[in-house]
């Protein structure tokens, strides 16, 4: 699994572990609490830059919930 933390791509790991298919590897790999935690990190920090991207196009938005995060997040 460390190197599903790794963000090894599957492919290399079945060579790495000398499989032809991943049939072995779908079947023996599992989630980590890592792979959480960086999928979560990877996704926040695609909300913040979305929302920058979006409080630099316009500062305000008539919809309630974005303006109150544009306004949050200056």
């Amino acid at each position: 699994m460390l190197m599903e933390e790794l963000g090894a791509p599957p492919k290399l790991m079945d060579e790495r572990m000398g499989h032809e298919d991943g049939s072995v590897q779908a079947r023996y790999t599992y989630v980590t609490p890592t792979m959480r935690e960086r999928l979560m990190d990877g996704l926040t920090e695609l909300w913040h830059t979305a929302l920058a991207e979006c409080r630099a196009l316009c500062a305000s938005s008539p919809v309630t919930v974005l303006d109150e995060l544009l306004t949050a997040s200056r």
